[in-house]
């Protein structure tokens, strides 16, 4: 009742009467909360409310982690056989019709445009082509789809004029569909069109397990390659550096871009598995002749004029609940720092300047910071913080969040909480200095090399604009003590004035925790 403001009855479908993966966060959280259950049960109650979303069978599932049965079923997922879910399922047809033309392209299918990174490559496309794009949004008309666009260029301070929103050709689409939504004819019509596909769409949830992503973030590139198939377009895939978490685990120590993939029982993350999984699916096509390139970026984050974040992200929850409680965990956590805009003209450059010959790139930062160093900018910034032990600050934040189950940190304590199925930690753990793979870049230095992109460190003057966003966007509320002496804590290099750092847009500050119930890619 307190969640959906509804009264309802036994037999009531959560998620029929208006639930989505936001409220079942806050759902499960209130339901530990009040009847003082251990957090890391957050994840089996979860699971049960996907599986059976009644009251009857919620109050059931919760009826049985009292008891220690953990549920139906136990309460754990089923066992997935990783390396057979990459199977494409089809041969390609024979290659026919014109040859595309990535290096000049005329059209580019472009998914997750309504995201965060969608909307950045978005304008880059248009700035560094002439082609026009093509935009499969979640929307119920063209008019809709092409509003969630412009609402999240404005929102990232990204302007089009109305010559480039010529060339931008927005339309319902879902990656969960056949074609993606599409009619046949549609469809057949824009595969006949293409010379390029960056898909970057994805459904980003830390909180659901790898089935109820599968149909958006698998099925959805097995529908790209559709498209893709007869015509051999090239397809540029986003995928993530959590990808290769369970080489960690497993003791490896350096993970070089060609490396193939392993250890996919090691991610204990329904995403991570779900890109892990569509990586194999785009492998297994390029097995048999279509042009594919794979992108791993680290923690993207917002823009290096402006410093305009999605701070619908863990790492953005993270430094909410830092500021927010004054405590902050004692890791030893890499800020690996790739922002967006770097992120988009990278890949543009790439799809547009080399031949996707299945290829993988990390596109990571070369001077990263660590937590320390963002702690210290807080502290000049005027926060006053203390630092604990992990388990300590882990119960803070479990304490935090029973009280505050709407917070921004609510969907993402399951990172914290969470055990991982190789190894004795907790998935935040997994991605420690010392315990994630040093990652190769060959690949990426070489396909950049000579194009006058270069990733900015992660400094002062960076991680201070990224601060001052959040304050002059409302994520953050700056501390009425004003900026300080970063409390005997050594400075990173580059302190200094911070330019840029003006408000952004008239965007409406964002709640911090919508990223569990978007479907198409913001990260």
């Amino acid at each position: 009742h307190q969640v959906l403001r509804v009264r309802p009855t036994p037999q009531d479908d959560f998620f029929l009467l208006g639930g989505d993966s936001l409220l079942a966060s806050e759902a499960v959280t209130r339901t530990l909360a009040v009847l003082g259950l251990d957090a890391a049960l957050g994840s089996t109650l979860i699971r049960a409310l996907l599986a059976a979303p009644t009251l009857e069978s919620f109050t059931a599932a919760v009826r049985g982690v009292r008891g220690g049965t953990g549920g139906p079923a136990g309460g754990q997922e089923p066992a997935v056989d990783f390396a057979a879910e990459t199977g494409l399922g089809y041969a390609l047809p024979p290659a026919e019709g014109p040859a595309p033309n990535p290096h000049d392209p005329k059209d580019v299918l472009l998914t997750g445009a309504s995201g965060f990174v969608g909307g950045f490559l978005l304008h880059r496309l248009l700035h560094a082509t002439a082609a026009r794009v093509h935009c499969p949004v979640r929307a119920t008309s063209p008019a809709h789809a092409r509003q969630r666009v412009r609402t999240a260029l404005t929102r990232y301070g990204l302007h089009l004029d109305e010559a480039d929103w010529q060339r931008v050709e927005c339309f319902p689409g879902d990656l969960t569909q056949p074609r993606l939504g599409l009619d046949h004819e549609r469809a057949d019509a824009l595969a006949q069109r293409l010379d390029l596909i960056v898909h970057n769409g994805a459904r980003v949830n830390f909180l659901y397990p790898y089935q109820q992503l599968r149909p958006a973030n698998v099925d959805g590139t097995r529908e790209v390659v559709r498209i893709a198939a007869r015509r051999r377009v090239p397809v540029h895939f986003v995928s993530t550096v959590a990808v290769v978490a369970g080489f960690g685990t497993a003791g490896v120590r350096e993970v070089d871009e060609d490396l193939p993939p392993a250890h996919a029982d090691g991610l204990t993350m329904g995403y991570a598995e779900s890109k892990w999984v569509a990586e194999g699916v785009l492998r297994r096509a390029a097995e048999q002749g279509l042009p594919v390139a794979v992108y791993r970026p680290y923690e993207v984050t917002g823009d290096r004029t402006h410093g305009a974040c999605n701070t619908e992200t863990a790492i953005c929850s993270l430094f909410k609940m830092i500021a927010d409680t004054g405590l902050a965990p004692d890791i030893e956590l890499p800020m690996d720092f790739v922002p967006v805009d770097h992120l988009a003209e990278s890949l543009v450059h790439i799809a547009t300047h080399r031949p996707a010959d299945g290829r993988v790139y990390h596109l990571t930062n070369p001077r990263p910071a660590m937590l320390s160093d963002v702690l210290d900018r807080m502290r000049a910034a005027g926060f006053t913080l203390r630092t604990l032990p992990y388990d300590a600050w882990v119960a803070e934040l479990v304490r935090h969040v029973a009280e505050n189950p709407t917070s921004a940190t609510a969907p993402f304590v399951s990172l914290c909480v969470d055990r991982s199925r190789t190894a004795d930690m907790s998935v935040k753990e997994m991605y420690l200095k010392g315990t994630f793979p040093v990652l190769g870049r060959r690949n990426a230095e070489e396909a950049l090399a000579g194009s006058g992109l270069h990733c900015p460190p992660v400094d002062s003057a960076l991680l201070d604009r990224y601060l001052e966003y959040f304050f002059t966007s409302g994520y953050l509320t700056r501390p009425a003590t004003g900026p300080g002496p970063a409390s005997g804590t050594e400075r990173i290099p580059g302190s200094g004035p911070v330019p840029g750092t003006e408000p952004v847009s008239a965007a409406e500050p964002m709640s911090g925790t919508a990223a569990a119930s978007r479907t198409e890619r913001s990260r």
